[in-house]
């Protein structure tokens, strides 16, 4: 997945192939935690930081439905995607697929 944006907050996303991908701002946040660390695991309350702030408490499956909405639109676009990977108990990450 190669990510280009235009602007500081895009909502839209340029894949491969000149599709582009929607996402909601929540959405957009997640996305931007994972890929700044590509590898690195984010586990469910550090994304529920980072999607609500300190001090909002959501469920842990509120995040598990804001990962798994921007799945579905990427792999909408591509099948194969497999960029945002879950580490069952611990949390997601970014994987950056091979060349």
């Amino acid at each position: 997945m190669n990510l280009t944006s235009a602007g500081p907050r895009p909502k839209k996303l340029r894949v491969r192939r000149g599709h582009t991908v929607s996402l909601t701002a929540k959405e957009m946040d997640l996305l931007e935690a994972l890929a700044i660390r590509p590898g690195f695991v984010k586990t469910r309350h550090q994304l529920m930081d980072i999607a609500y702030g300190d001090g909002v408490h959501v469920e842990d499956r509120t995040i598990d439905s804001h990962i798994k909405r921007p799945r579905r639109k990427f792999r909408r676009v591509d099948p194969r995607f497999t960029t945002i990977a879950t580490l069952y108990g611990v949390g997601y990450k970014f994987v950056l697929p091979e060349a």
